[in-house]
């Protein structure tokens, strides 16, 4: 039996088979998970969304994968830190919530932002899928 060896691109790098560009892998409940931005930089970000818009956004179908959602507060910060060049200089929504309070990064200084509901930012696609997946 034969084990076909597992192509992961190296950081900030297209990765076409799984619809965009790695920016890193990291612990989803105790999994390790590989995190991809929807390539095509801010031309595939929503804007001006409040977080339920942002919260509850589906992006359908992008490079034939259909599991698209935005970002949590560790994708957000993952992109940040390996491919922020890719994000315009501007607060994205993250799914994530802190006492109540939704969760936003700043893309010109990663800067983390608990905020009003109402408030409105960028969304971004990203995916998340386990290593195991792979």
């Amino acid at each position: 039996m034969s084990t076909q060896a597992k192509t992961i691109p190296a950081l900030n790098q297209p990765w076409p088979e799984q619809g965009g560009i790695y920016i890193g892998s990291r612990l989803i409940d105790g999994v390790v998970h590989h995190v991809v931005i929807a390539d095509g930089g801010t031309t595939r970000d929503l804007e001006d969304q409040n977080f339920k818009a942002a919260h509850g956004v589906q992006f359908g179908e992008i490079n034939g994968h259909s599991d698209w959602h935005a970002g949590d507060q560790e994708d957000l910060m993952l992109a940040y830190i390996n491919a922020r060049e890719h994000f315009a200089p501007e607060y994205y929504w993250s799914r994530s919530e802190h006492h109540g309070y939704p969760w936003a990064v700043d893309f010109e200084n990663g800067y983390t932002l608990s905020t009003h509901r109402n408030d409105e930012f960028r969304v971004r696609p990203f995916r998340s899928f386990p290593d195991s997946s792979l």
